[in-house]
């Protein structure tokens, strides 16, 4: 929460992330439990690539609007680091094929939806604690 909230005020640069949405996660859970191809099987469930922060700060900025909170001008990307070994945008996990062929055409939804929904409910968090 304390991240987010930095990010949603200017307090610190908005960082890159690899990160996979719960919901895709359960979706991912209760597929592999209606098939026989998953038996014995690891599925990563990833979107792959690493978001820029470039994409999460613009998503930010749109939610900052969207709830009157935090100042969008002030929202910024980090734009000094590249991801290091694996630059941002790279794949770092190739699981797409597999993910598609064990679970019936399964894809994970695009990143910049986890992140806008995850902030909007910390934020949330946030500020009904702050009520509190």
């Amino acid at each position: 929460i304390e991240t987010v909230s930095k990010w949603i005020t200017g307090e610190s640069p908005v960082q890159s992330r690899l990160c996979v949405d719960v919901r895709d996660v359960a979706r991912a859970h209760v597929l592999a439990s209606q098939t026989d191809k998953t038996v014995n099987e690891r599925i990563i469930i990833s979107r792959e690539a690493r978001i820029s922060s470039e994409i999460i700060a613009e998503e930010l900025k749109k939610l900052a609007i969207e709830l009157g909170i935090g100042d969008p001008d002030k929202i910024h990307p980090d734009t000094a680091f590249d991801g290091g070994l694996i630059k941002i945008g790279d794949r770092e996990v190739a699981c797409d094929e597999r993910m598609v062929d064990l679970l019936d055409g399964f894809k994970c939804r695009p990143v910049e939806e986890t992140m806008r929904d995850m902030a909007k409910v910390l934020l949330e968090i946030d500020r009904v604690a702050d009520e509190a």
